[in-house]
């Protein structure tokens, strides 16, 4: 996190246009620490670092609906899916999209869950997911009428999205996770532009668009390692410091 801070800061510096931080999901637990605090630490960390939005994956389940329901209070970001329902009334349990007005741009983001993260989910009674291309479809209209840019944040695999792009034409950029890809250049299916970049919050991905007319007409990609040779941010490290005092790890048991 602490690398991912002084390059998402370089960027922002550097940058000439608008920029917006985004994540695709499965993010709030896998490592020790995030999994130890339930993921308050994630929260605290995207919080810090000015995240806008993220989808939920599967992952982000696993603690159950009511701790990710709690987490997305913690979040000054909006934490987004627009298939994750009640069981009971079939009404989102989070927000399904936001609309980011910058810049003079109005940017709409939806989130999508893939399918199968209800098997993550230990009460089933409680939450259930939609099939994804016939809620983002639902949505469409809608998030259209209130902006320029529509951003799909998905956590259904490469495969879907582009299917789900082929299906749902209207979708400008879709940024995605689940598969594990490693795209050093967007794909293209129709006109929706589609990027992904690695897993475990390894890299960076860092997607540049030219618009005209809300429509995107250039696109380029770039991986943005995060190895060693990345200084750590100050404030971050401070801040990931401060997580090892408030959540040691647990004292194994004696042989």
């Amino acid at each position: 996190m602490a690398r991912r801070a002084t390059k998402i800061n370089e960027i922002r510096k550097t940058a000439k246009n608008t920029v917006l931080l985004l994540d695709g999901g499965s993010t709030l637990f896998g490592q020790p620490l995030a999994t130890q605090s339930e993921g308050r630490v994630v929260v605290e960390a995207m919080n810090a670092l000015g995240y806008d939005a993220m989808a939920v994956g599967r992952a982000d389940l696993t603690r159950g609906v009511e701790t990710l329901l709690t987490r997305a209070r913690e979040a000054r970001f909006r934490i987004l899916s627009c298939n994750l329902v009640s069981s009971k009334d079939q009404k989102p349990l989070l927000e399904p999209y936001t609309i980011i007005e910058r810049d003079k741009l109005r940017f709409g983001i939806l989130g999508v869950t893939e399918p199968d993260a209800g098997s993550a989910l230990g009460e089933r009674e409680i939450a259930q997911v939609l099939d994804p291309t016939a809620t983002v479809q639902r949505y469409l209209a809608e998030i259209r009428a209130k902006s320029d840019v529509l951003i799909v944040l998905s956590h259904l695999g490469l495969d879907l999205d582009k299917a789900l792009a082929q299906q749902v034409p209207g979708i400008d950029i879709i940024v995605g996770g689940r598969s594990r890809k490693l795209l050093a250049q967007p794909e293209k299916s129709g006109d929706t532009v589609i990027t992904q970049v690695g897993y475990d919050g390894e890299w960076l991905g860092r997607l540049d668009v030219s618009l005209s007319q809300g429509k995107v007409t250039e696109s380029r990609g770039e991986v943005v390692g995060l190895g060693p040779d990345v200084p750590d941010d100050p404030a971050l490290a401070k801040l990931v410091e401060s997580w090892k005092q408030r959540f040691p790890e647990p004292t194994p048991p004696k042989p």
